[in-house]
């Protein structure tokens, strides 16, 4: 096997694909989008991790701090979020717009005050003790057009790569009159759509453009002006494709939903959209529960025998390649090569799956010929073609690595559905018995000295206490004569490793 061949690209382009929206549970709604019987890409979204980019708030300026060039705004969340200078549009300017010749001279505290109101937009949810990352410039997307109040320039998707395609977008934008002072973006979806159609989409976000001005006027800061669509109708959005042949959904509400949608997005789709009925979940009516499940572990099979292991870190995403049983090649050169290729479409597949963002370093397995180098960067830059978010992808290193940036369109899958371990706090090792045992020997010491005591009790994990009363019973049976104590070590089934008592009497 020498990576995905022309062939087998052409079949999954030519294979059947499906929207599934499992939204039976009001708690959780999983979209996963198909072809033939493999998943492509799935979201999820729950209750206790709803997702808050694209909001849009009227917030309040509650702090500006120049050493850091932001300002934090409150804008009506637990946490207040982050506003760069960068992000904030020049009608919020409490001072004339600096002249070219002098920019830089003026910082945050000469361009906003504390107490100013102003309408900001979620770019990034919160992340543990970060508030939300926010900004000045509203975009709103559409099916064919995100609109940008403010804007200045209008340009085309750069996923769209048909020169004759952009050249012809763009004069259907120029044709609009699109009235100053506002940005357009043709999506990808617009490609090969009529100027009806396009023009039907300008209309609604101008619609839409106007009532959150007039709230923002009225409505008492701090408040939500704006919320994004039910991740349902976001995905059939940014998702629906003229090759998506059936949309199915398992609730009736979420169903009528997304049909009224479709049915004002593009009405010749409205059959496309289906009920699903039958007792049997429909995620594993499609046979996908598994690969679903594959999401959430660190370590992916590869069909070859080989497999991957993804370790996301405050700093990066480390992803490792690994030959495993894959040695069916003559030589380790090639059975290198062909994990790597293999690696590379389940490695792009996987950062869409799981919405990786930030830096990301691979450890491709090392191949000496030059040429296999070449072909796995090639391959990783096709496989990634499919993603929505911009991808920068760097080349072998001399180490067999490769690094790359992937824009975080949303929060990472596991946002939501996961909370750190309580005993490991997200480290993912717990202490061993022995160092919780030594731990709780010098505690005992510490505590036996401070006052004059006979008796003392200790109560520690199962697995502590069976070490301290095998292992560490010479040491105890020393303190109690030298101290004069009677010492007692008790299994508690309800303390976390690391934890432990000690009454003295």
């Amino acid at each position: 096997m020498k990576g995905t061949t022309t062939h087998e690209i052409m079949t999954q382009k030519n294979e059947q694909q499906k929207i599934l929206i499992n939204a039976v549970d009001p708690e959780e709604c999983r979209i996963a989008l198909i072809k033939g019987s493999h998943l492509e890409s799935f979201q999820i979204e729950t209750t206790a991790g709803e997702i808050t980019r694209g909001n849009i708030y009227k917030g309040v300026v509650t702090r500006v701090e120049p050493s850091l060039q932001a300002a934090f705004i409150d804008y009506g969340t637990e946490k207040n979020g982050f506003l760069q200078q960068h992000e904030i549009h020049s009608d919020y300017y409490s001072i004339e717009r600096p002249e070219v010749s002098k920019k830089g001279t003026f910082g945050i505290q000469d361009l906003i005050k504390r107490g100013q109101e102003l309408l900001v937009q979620v770019t990034k949810e919160p992340i543990l003790n970060k508030g939300a990352l926010l900004t000045t410039f509203i975009s709103l997307p559409g099916r064919y057009i995100v609109l940008m109040p403010g804007g200045k320039s209008s340009g085309v998707s750069r996923k769209i790569e048909d020169e004759n395609e952009r050249t012809r977008l763009k004069g259907i934008i120029e044709s609009l009159n699109i009235p100053e002072g506002f940005g357009t973006i043709a999506r990808t979806a617009a490609q090969d759509h009529k100027k009806q159609e396009i023009s039907k989409d300008v209309r609604y976000l101008f619609r839409l453009w106007k009532n959150i001005n007039k709230q923002g006027v009225s409505a008492p800061a701090p408040c939500l002006i704006y919320k994004e669509r039910h991740v349902a109708i976001r995905a059939i959005r940014d998702h629906f494709t003229p090759e998506i042949t059936e949309i199915v959904i398992d609730n009736k509400e979420i169903f009528q939903d997304v049909k009224n949608f479709i049915r004002i997005m593009s009405p010749r789709h409205t059959r496309l959209v289906k009920v699903y009925k039958d007792p049997e979940p429909i995620f594993t009516k499609y046979e996908i529960e598994d690969q679903i499940g594959s999401i959430f572990a660190s370590r992916i099979p590869l069909k070859s025998g080989g497999h991957v292991v993804i370790n996301p870190t405050e700093a990066l995403v480390a992803i490792d390649v690994n030959s495993g049983k894959a040695t069916r090649k003559g030589s380790m050169e090639e059975t290198a090569y062909a994990t790597n290729m293999e690696a590379a479409a389940e490695t792009a597949r996987q950062l869409r799956l799981r919405d990786l963002g930030g830096l990301i370093v691979i450890d491709f397995i090392d191949m000496r010929d030059r040429k296999h180098n070449l072909a796995v960067e090639k391959a990783m830059k096709q496989h990634t073609k499919l993603d929505k978010a911009r991808i920068n992808i760097g080349k072998i290193s001399k180490f067999g690595l490769m690094e790359l940036a992937r824009q975080r369109i949303a929060p990472s899958i596991e946002y939501g559905s996961f909370i750190p371990c309580p005993h490991c706090q997200g480290k993912g090792l717990v202490p061993s018995a022995e160092r919780l045992a030594l731990q709780f020997l010098r505690r005992l010491r510490s505590e036996i000295l401070k006052n004059e005591i006979t008796k003392v009790k200790g109560a520690v994990p199962s697995n502590v206490a069976y070490y301290l009363l095998n292992k560490k019973r010479r040491e105890i049976l020393d303190i109690e004569t030298r101290r004069n104590v009677t010492i007692t070590i008790e299994a508690d089934t309800a303390l976390q490793p690391g934890e432990d008592s000690i009454v003295c009497e």
